[in-house]
């Protein structure tokens, strides 16, 4: 896999999700921007992504419902994921999934193409995951409400929620000066 440079911390953010699929360089459409935004909504692992099937995807009116299976690192099952089919680009993964048979890939891509495509966009995958789990406590989504979508240990999860936290408590300090200005 090719190593990035930098390593991001802060979470992207919904605007900055929306203008990068905008502008993004997307070779192959929905394909590509389906994967992109699959991975933006789940916070699945590049490589749980890519070994996806038709099968493990169910369209209700208004849901698609994603069943990832055995989580790849911790060996955990989820309960189905589900994303609104209102989102924006989640109609880029129903398209991916026209004309598939239950068994195929939903994106026969190899590990380093599933990079490639991401990081022509955003950096590189693992920043959709820090964004999604990130976002998901600054929202305040419980730890245990966390840990089931993303299928972690509360050890793996330790660093999200303290990235949290400290920007949390950063955040903190300007209205205790301002509260001080204030009197």
């Amino acid at each position: 896999m090719p190593k990035y440079n930098e390593k991001y911390t802060n979470p992207l953010t919904d605007s900055e999700f929306l203008e990068g699929m905008k502008k993004g360089e997307f070779l192959k459409v929905p394909q590509h921007v389906g994967f992109v935004a699959f991975l933006h909504y789940t916070a699945v692992r590049k490589g749980e992504a890519l070994k996806m099937t038709r099968g493990q995807f169910r369209i209700t009116n208004d849901m698609l419902f994603c069943d990832i299976g055995v989580r790849l690192k911790h060996s955990k099952r989820t309960e189905p994921l589900p994303l609104p089919l209102s989102a924006p680009y989640v109609d880029s993964i129903e398209d991916c999934l026209i004309g598939l048979k239950p068994d195929q890939r939903v994106w026969p891509f190899c590990s380093k193409t599933g990079y490639n495509i991401v990081h022509r966009v955003f950096k590189y995958p693992h920043y959709h995951r820090l964004s999604r789990i990130t976002n998901f406590l600054l929202e305040g989504w419980t730890v245990p409400e966390v840990l089931w979508w993303t299928g972690l240990t509360v050890k793996a999860l330790e660093s999200y929620v303290g990235k949290v936290a400290i920007l949390k408590m950063g955040q903190s300090l300007a209205r205790k000066k301002f509260m001080l200005k204030g009197e």
